[in-house]
């Protein structure tokens, strides 16, 4: 490792740890975040330097003393840039983009969907010109797709169109942003993960399992923090498990109890597996969330040695 390239590492972890104090500070000082980080004044002092000059906080003003020179406060610019989540899914027959626009503090600027015959690359490429179009402060793009990628390509996603697509790459090519590209189970395993660690418990392996109507089931894992990908991004895709009765697919239209048997097959897979900590049982509905009482071993007799797991349903 060259000394340029550690004392970069250096200084971006450094506006790192400046980043995670003022993103949750209402207003701040330089001694404030210095105290908070552990670095030197002189330090804090040039990092803040840096974003205030290049907009990313503002100077609004300075702590009233009666000794010595007042310090200037600052406050995070949440608007300083805008962040895109987007997403296919379908209801019924019917297909759609679903988007939301935050700021840099999560709060929601627009969120809307857009019924469409079919979801293709062509959707994607409307949808974000249009957005970007009306919101330039748009700097990063987040997409999530029922299916896999490998080698940035696009596999065995519900929305058959967008196989083989290096959609990601394509949008690149086509707009000045970033684009990210995530499995969606993956995505929403990871937010999981991420609010129960804000909560103060972090578990160590973190699986969420759901049955989506007329696609099959999906599934995200989290271990020691991360989205555990396997080798060609392929872990989770639990619609390829050998159900012992019958067809995935014809299994999640028999109704709740065949999805409650099939979701035992695959919660004393991942049980025997990863042994996890926390296993989230995930439900389509929206706006509903209840804690499911049947510890992971009722839902299946072989998950009995997983007495540490919890079962959640959403």
């Amino acid at each position: 490792m060259s000394k340029i390239s550690t004392v970069n590492q250096v200084k971006e972890h450094n506006i790192a740890l400046v980043r995670d104090v003022i993103h949750s500070s209402v207003e701040f000082t330089k001694h404030s975040i210095a105290q908070a980080t552990g670095l030197s004044i002189a330090t804090t002092n040039s990092i803040l330097n840096t974003l205030c000059k290049a907009g990313e906080i503002v100077a609004i003003g300075n702590v009233s003393s009666t000794i010595g020179r007042p310090a200037a406060k600052y406050a995070y610019n949440r608007d300083y840039a805008h962040i895109c989540c987007v997403f296919p899914s379908s209801a019924g027959s019917q297909r759609y983009l679903f988007y939301s626009v935050f700021d840099l503090l999560g709060s929601s600027i627009e969120q809307n969907q857009v019924w469409l015959e079919d979801v293709t690359y062509e959707s994607f490429e409307e949808l974000v010109g249009s957005l970007l179009e009306k919101d330039p402060g748009i700097r990063k793009v987040s997409i999530g797709i029922p299916g896999y990628y490998d080698n940035n390509h696009i596999h065995s996603c519900t929305m058959t169109a967008l196989n083989g697509c290096d959609l990601a790459g394509r949008l690149s090519e086509r707009f000045p942003c970033e684009f990210l590209m995530e499995n969606n189970m993956n995505a929403i395993a990871y937010g999981l993960y991420d609010a129960r660690r804000e909560q103060g418990h972090a578990p160590a392996a973190l699986v969420v399992v759901s049955f989506f109507e007329g696609s099959g089931p999906g599934s995200g894992i989290i271990i020691d923090g991360k989205i555990y990908l396997g080798k060609s991004n392929f872990a989770g895709e639990v619609v390829f498990l050998p159900y012992q009765d019958g067809n995935i697919y014809d299994l999640v239209n028999q109704g709740p109890e065949s999805i409650v048997k099939s979701t035992a097959q695959v919660v004393s897979s991942y049980c025997a597996i990863l042994n996890p900590e926390t296993c989230v049982r995930r439900k389509p509905q929206r706006g509903h969330v209840r804690a499911d009482p049947r510890p992971v071993q009722a839902l299946h007799p072989r998950a009995a040695p997983a007495r540490a797991a919890v079962c959640i349903q959403l």
